[in-house]
């Protein structure tokens, strides 16, 4: 979910990245369960060209970085993580795309926990569907 404060709402977001098959250029779309995708954009494959085929572990990570005031910006939808899964924002249902383009929902993955202000902000593995959830208010005096 986006902070609803940003664009007045409370939609989950969904957000897919994969390489055309026929022009290799990897694709960035919004993605909607009941109308058809949004496309956002795309990179030229020559960007890619250690990934041209295949990786072999992909990331998912997220940066805030305080203004020339001192104050940090709020992450996610301004909460950080607690027992309730939904009180955050949060990852879920990661899916991949096979050498096959046949879609591949994962259930194995490593949360790396890479958290420098715990004072403004949280990462907490997920439950369920949930792979994890994030985020927190932001503030002063959150730098390492």
């Amino acid at each position: 979910m986006i902070n609803p404060k940003l664009f007045g709402d409370g939609r989950t977001w969904s957000y897919g990245f994969w390489k055309d098959k026929n022009s290799g250029n990897w694709w960035l779309s919004d993605v909607n369960l009941t109308t058809e995708d949004d496309q956002i954009g795309y990179w030229p494959k020559e960007l890619f060209d250690l990934i041209r085929n295949s990786v072999d572990m992909i990331g998912v990570g997220g940066i805030v970085q305080a203004s020339p005031s001192g104050v940090s910006p709020p992450m996610g939808n301004g909460h950080k993580p607690t027992e309730d899964v939904n009180a955050a924002a949060r990852v879920m249902k990661l899916e991949i795309v096979d050498s096959n383009y046949k879609i591949q929902e994962s259930d194995k993955y490593k949360l790396e926990k890479l958290l420098d202000s715990a004072k403004c902000y949280g990462l907490k593995d997920g439950k369920g569907i949930v792979l994890f959830s994030y985020g927190g208010p932001g503030g002063h005096s959150c730098g390492i």
